[in-house]
């Protein structure tokens, strides 16, 4: 490996994006970009280093970046994040340059409370920037349930975009304390929001029985969990996942999905989709696009385990608009 050539690569890559101050985003994607063990994002003053090789990031290209990013006087930390580290503590993050990470950016003008070591990921996806935008710009009025939220950034674009009521649906409370966080400092009032920490089918069920409906249902879960009352497969079996959902979404509604099943084609997404879901209450969108930014480079078909066309990435953003037989429509409880 020429390091050399790599860190100019790396440097080169990372100058095509088009940062602002106080934002995020990846500055280099390595496996578009020509080294698939690393991927380089910015959080405001905070680079992050998220290594997936095995034995971990290579010293003789670590340091030389730690240098170049140092140098940089709006930097202010730099973290690594190993991927298939042993300790818990390594794969959330370690400093290796400052003490103190961004702790908030902002995005289409909406601000978010982030914790860039609160897991192996950085608490905010940004492959899902352009949904927050969609989000943002078609929320005003509406009800919004956005389930496995994780740490709530699509309900958060729903509140700043005048959603009139946001539920944000995670396992844990811990996730969705950042949401709260943030809310609680943008003034928005409380009875515009609510959080549910239970396991996602209980509240569906819940929900399905009581009767309340919702504008919008955002769909955005983990690849693969499972717990006492409910099963996630995005691989194999996700139409079950989208039929818990669909009943809680209002007539002339829409159901957003996302699935990043990296083995699952796009093709072969939508084909399920279509053969599974009935058509006279069902119409398939557009899909929403992953960031070009975010990829860094044309999409190489073949490093992949399978096409995502017509999706532009295997992460597979697509909103559906329901009809209901009862003709029920949402309302505020």
């Amino acid at each position: 490996m020429d390091i050399a050539a790599l860190v100019d690569r790396i440097f080169s890559a990372s100058r095509r994006r088009n940062y602002q101050p106080g934002e995020a985003i990846r500055l280099f994607n390595g496996f578009f970009e020509g080294y698939k063990p690393l991927s380089i994002d910015r959080y405001g003053d905070t680079i992050v280093f998220q290594s997936f090789a095995k034995s971990g990031l290579d010293a003789r290209l670590r340091e030389p970046l730690i240098e170049a990013f140092r140098s940089d006087p709006t930097v202010g930390a730099i973290l690594l994040k190993e991927r298939f580290a042993a300790a818990a503590s390594d794969r959330n993050g370690i400093f290796l340059f400052g003490a103190r990470a961004c702790g908030r950016i902002r995005e289409f003008g909406v601000s978010y409370t982030i914790d860039l070591r609160l897991n192996r990921d950085c608490s905010f996806y940004l492959d899902a920037a352009n949904l927050r935008k969609w989000i943002l710009s078609g929320s005003r009025g509406k009800t919004v349930l956005n389930a496995f939220a994780y740490t709530g950034s699509l309900g958060l674009a729903a509140l700043a975009g005048s959603a009139a009521r946001v539920v944000q649906n995670d396992l844990n409370p811990a996730f969705l304390k950042l949401y709260e966080d943030e809310a609680g400092r943008g003034g928005i009032e409380r009875s515009r929001y609510e959080s549910a920490a239970v396991d996602f089918f209980s509240l569906a069920t819940a929900y399905r029985k009581s009767g309340r409906l919702f504008d919008t249902v955002i769909l955005d879960p983990p690849m693969f969990s499972v717990t006492g009352k409910g099963r996630v497969d995005q691989q194999r079996h996700f139409i079950p996942l989208i039929n818990k959902a669909r009943p809680l979404v209002a007539d002339g509604g829409t159901l957003i999905l996302v699935n990043n099943a990296l083995y699952l084609s796009g093709a072969a997404f939508l084909s399920g989709l279509r053969s599974a879901l009935p058509r006279e209450y069902v119409a398939i969108g557009e899909p929403i696009p992953v960031p070009a930014s975010f990829i860094g480079a044309e999409l190489d078909i073949g490093a992949l385990p399978a096409d995502p066309a017509p999706f532009n990435h295997p992460t597979k953003i697509i909103p559906l608009t329901l009809r209901r037989k009862d003709g029920r429509k949402a309302s505020i409880p």
